[in-house]
C-alpha cells in the first residue's frame, strides 16, 4: 500500500506579495492627512461655547367650557327719568250758582158769566203751578282744578247751560261763555254732569225736564 505522510503545511499556499507603488503611497498619506485635519475642524467648530438652554416654567392648561348661547337675552333696563318738582299751588275754586227764576203760577181767570139761566156754567179748572229744578247743595261740589292748567297758571270763569232730566239728573251741560282755556271748559262740563243733582221741576204734581244756568270760576292765589 502506499502511505502518504501529511505535515504541517503541506497544503498551504505562499502568502501573496503585495506591490504597493509610489503613487498609491502618496495618495494614502495625503487621505489619511485629509481625515485627520477634517476631524479636527470638526472637534474645534462643535465643541465651541454654547449657552445652557432656558428653562421654562411649566404648562399649566385648564380645561374652559364653551359659553352658552342666550337665544332669549334679557330686555335693555326701562330708563327711568325722574319728574321735575312741581310746588303744589292750593287752587282757590270760587263756585257761584245762579239759581233760575222762578215762574209766576198761572191762574186762568174764571169765565165772565153768561146771563142764560137756562145754562150751568162749568167750573173752572184748578190753576197749574210751574216750579223750577232746586239744586241739591250735598253734590255741588267744586270741580278739581286739572294740574297741567295749574302748572301754566290758567285761570277763568266761565258759565254753562245746564239741561235737567225728570230725574233731576244733569243731561247736557253746554258753555255759554268760556273761560279761555279749553282744558278749564272740560273740567267743569265734564265734574257737573257726573255730580251735581237738582230736584227735578214740577209741573203741577208731574216732574218735567228744566234748563239752569251755573257759573264756574277757576283762580289761582
Amino acid at each position: 500500500m502506499t502511505e502518504l505522510q501529511y505535515s504541517t503545511g503541506s497544503f498551504r499556499g505562499s502568502p501573496a506579495r503585495t506591490v504597493n507603488t509610489p503613487q498609491q503611497r502618496l495618495f494614502g498619506i495625503a487621505f489619511a492627512i485629509a481625515m485627520e485635519v477634517g476631524i479636527v475642524a470638526a472637534l474645534v467648530f462643535t465643541l465651541r461655547y454654547v449657552d445652557a438652554p432656558s428653562v421654562q416654567p411649566p404648562i399649566q392648561f385648564f380645561n374652559v367650557p364653551p359659553v352658552p348661547k342666550n337665544n332669549n337675552p334679557p330686555p335693555p333696563p326701562s330708563q327711568t327719568f325722574e319728574p321735575p318738582k312741581v310746588e303744589f299751588v292750593p287752587p282757590e275754586v270760587v263756585l257761584t250758582y245762579t239759581p233760575p227764576t222762578p215762574t209766576t203760577p198761572i191762574t186762568l181767570p174764571p169765565s165772565a158769566p153768561v146771563p142764560t139761566p137756562q145754562r150751568v156754567e162749568p167750573t173752572p179748572p184748578p190753576p197749574v203751578v210751574l216750579t223750577s229744578a232746586r239744586a241739591i247743595a250735598g253734590t255741588h261740589t267744586i270741580p278739581e282744578y286739572p294740574a297741567l292748567s295749574r302748572r301754566l297758571r290758567e285761570q277763568g270763569t266761565m258759565r254753562l247751560k245746564l239741561t235737567i232730566d225728570e230725574r233731576g239728573i244733569v243731561t247736557l251741560a253746554t258753555v255759554v261763555n268760556s273761560s279761555g282755556f279749553q282744558r278749564l271748559d272740560e273740567a267743569a262740563v265734564s265734574w257737573v254732569k257726573s255730580h251735581w243733582h237738582y230736584t227735578p221741576a214740577m209741573q203741577g204734581t208731574r216732574a218735567v225736564p228744566s234748563m239752569a244756568d251755573a257759573i264756574v270760576e277757576f283762580r289761582l292765589q
